[in-house]
């Protein structure tokens, strides 16, 4: 096989693969433009109109301005709560190897297979008695919390790769302290894991509908998610609505996942070689 042979190959698969991806923005895209007309005569069909109603009534029925800003508000507060405790949980255990901490270490990371509904109603009660609902700033908590154990397994094996023991050695020996060492060598180790920690937190809160549908009962600090389900009826779905208020929140995601993307190429590669 020619080299320009396995580039095409490469390609098509590649083509292939984003295929399942690109069919339903497509058409997500097409159904927030179309006019309702167009759209119950060929609904799959290619879009014969094109109207930004859609995306207008979606905009102004469901206060997608006021639920954009709860939403990147809850997603500020559980990208920092996930970011600071994973970031210090993983320095803690990449310094510690004993019997002890390494269990530890994977007791907490296990707290990712626990279902979400097994421990939100609980959180909700207590939540409920202390007066903490309905408050953007807990749903972050809550949310950075939850997506806790995953961040911490990701920087504690980014921690491993480039944070060696002959690194923590030489550190030492020069009088670093443990504090020092934390903030002068594995915080600047670890911004590329960090940058893709945090993007991972938020689209992951950004999309959340169960924990914001749970703790979240006020209809003026909805976020997206809610605001784009408020938007459908059990006697009319407003699927040109929901798309509409879709691709709006579709754009923040695209965004902070490209900025990801290339905080990883520039970081990733540099500090693995400090």
């Amino acid at each position: 096989m020619t080299l320009r042979t396995e580039r095409y190959l490469k390609t098509s698969i590649a083509v292939l693969l984003t295929i399942p991806f690109i069919v339903p923005f497509l058409m997500l895209l097409s159904t927030s433009f179309r006019t309702f007309k167009d759209y119950v005569a060929n609904p799959g069909g290619f879009p014969a109109s094109f109207t930004l109603n859609n995306l207008t009534n979606a905009w102004n029925g469901a206060n997608l301005g006021g639920a954009l800003i709860s939403t990147l508000i809850t997603c500020a507060v559980a990208c920092t709560v996930a970011a600071i405790a994973a970031l210090a949980g993983a320095y803690w255990f990449r310094i510690h190897q004993g019997r002890f901490a390494v269990t530890l270490h994977w007791l907490l990371v296990a707290g990712w297979a626990i279902p979400t509904v097994a421990w939100l109603i609980p959180v909700f009660v207590i939540l409920t008695q202390v007066g903490f609902t309905d408050s953007r700033i807990m749903t972050g908590v809550v949310d950075g919390v939850s997506s806790l154990p995953f961040a911490l397994y990701l920087l504690h094996t980014f921690f491993r790769q480039v944070l060696s023991t002959d690194i923590l050695e030489a550190a030492t020996l020069d009088g670093a302290g443990v504090l020092l060492m934390f903030s002068r060598i594995a915080v600047p180790l670890a911004r590329p894991a960090l940058a893709a920690v945090t993007a991972l937190v938020f689209v992951w809160t950004f999309g959340d509908l169960l924990v914001a549908a749970t703790l979240l009962q006020d209809p003026s600090v909805n976020t997206l998610t809610l605001a784009t389900a408020s938007l459908a009826t059990r006697e009319n779905l407003n699927l040109q609505g929901q798309a509409a208020a879709g691709l709006v929140a579709l754009l923040p995601t695209l965004l902070v996942f490209a900025f990801a993307q290339r905080a990883l190429q520039l970081g990733f590669g540099a500090g693995s070689g400090k």
